[in-house]
């Protein structure tokens, strides 16, 4: 039967290696599909306890840390590749959840919290899984989020493959046929190899203007980038549509920064890496699968505005 929590000692332990080698370790223990691995590679990604270079097809372990939970609760969560199985951190009077199965995806490994009344209590727990004591992972994340770069430049699709581009209005890719048309500015899936999707961000240049006085406009020209797909998206989209929504647990009173509730990206527009991580960092718990999108679950509204504020996106309050 496959283990996620052993894996992810394996992990720890290793500290990096490469990432063929791991899909296919984990299809083989899993008996999952490559697709299916690589979905989970990418959600222990959001739970923080690896950091994948998927261009070079390597990994890193995250160190093992202990960080609080935002809201004031007095619980602790333990991040990063835990070197131990989780009945280790059970017996150490830790709370471990078990991810329960959904049938599709494969299952991730525990969910490590521990309760406290005395600093001491962290410190000794610390002490005794050889953890750091970091600041609140959500409020670091969150308050380092940078706007989107999208990196360097990079050539176009090829004009004979299968290219779609995404509709903002619709949030759906439609097929264009680039043999025909000039593209224009926005996010084009294509496929490599016959196979593999890749997106490529083709962005409007800002007006320049001549160094010397009277000097005519140097014309500048629309650039390509492969960019990540979720955060390609929420590049294109206008900061009204399919905005995230934030419903707090208790609408009793005014909403603070502090109140805790309920975070919600659309499947069309789902949050990119370093704001899911932001999230999952609320509660260690990864993203609940609803119909209408991705939950994270207590996300106070302060990490919850921080995140839309770095895609340039409206937060809606239910």
């Amino acid at each position: 039967m496959f283990d996620p929590d052993l894996l992810v000692a394996w992990m720890a332990k290793q500290h990096t290696g490469t990432l063929p080698s791991l899909v296919r370790d984990v299809a083989w223990a899993s008996g999952g599909d490559r697709q299916s691995v690589n979905r989970w590679v990418r959600r222990l990604q959001a739970l923080g306890v690896v950091t994948v270079d998927w261009r070079r097809a390597q990994w890193t372990s995250n160190p093992c840390e202990i960080t609080d939970l935002p809201g004031g609760t007095q619980t602790v969560l333990l991040t990063g590749a835990r070197p131990a199985s989780s009945a280790f951190y059970d017996h150490l009077g830790a709370v471990v959840e078990q991810p329960p199965p959904d049938g599709v995806q494969l299952p991730l490994p525990a969910t490590v919290w521990l309760q406290y009344t005395e600093p001491s209590q962290v410190r000794d727990f610390a002490a005794a899984t050889g953890a750091k004591v970091a600041a609140c992972a959500a409020d670091v994340l969150t308050r380092s989020l940078a706007p989107f770069d999208p990196g360097p430049t990079s050539g176009p699709p090829a004009r004979s493959g299968s290219v779609a581009k995404l509709d903002p209005v619709s949030g759906r890719f439609t097929t264009v046929d680039l043999t025909r048309q000039r593209p224009v500015p926005g996010l084009y899936r294509y496929t490599l190899f016959g196979r593999l999707h890749r997106y490529a961000l083709l962005r409007q240049p800002s007006r320049q203007t001549g160094h010397r006085r009277h000097a005519p406009a140097v014309p500048a020209q629309e650039t390509w980038h492969l960019v990540d797909r979720r955060a390609g998206i929420h590049d294109v989209l206008p900061p009204t549509a399919f905005p995230l929504q934030w419903k707090p647990y208790v609408k009793a009173g005014p909403v603070s920064p502090a109140t805790l509730g309920r975070l919600t990206a659309s499947w069309t527009a789902p949050l990119p890496l370093a704001q899911e991580r932001a999230a999952v960092s609320c509660t260690g718990l990864a993203a609940l699968r609803t119909t209408d999108g991705e939950r994270y679950d207590g996300v106070p509204f302060r990490i919850a505005d921080r995140i839309a504020h770095s895609l340039h996106r409206r937060l809606e309050t239910l």
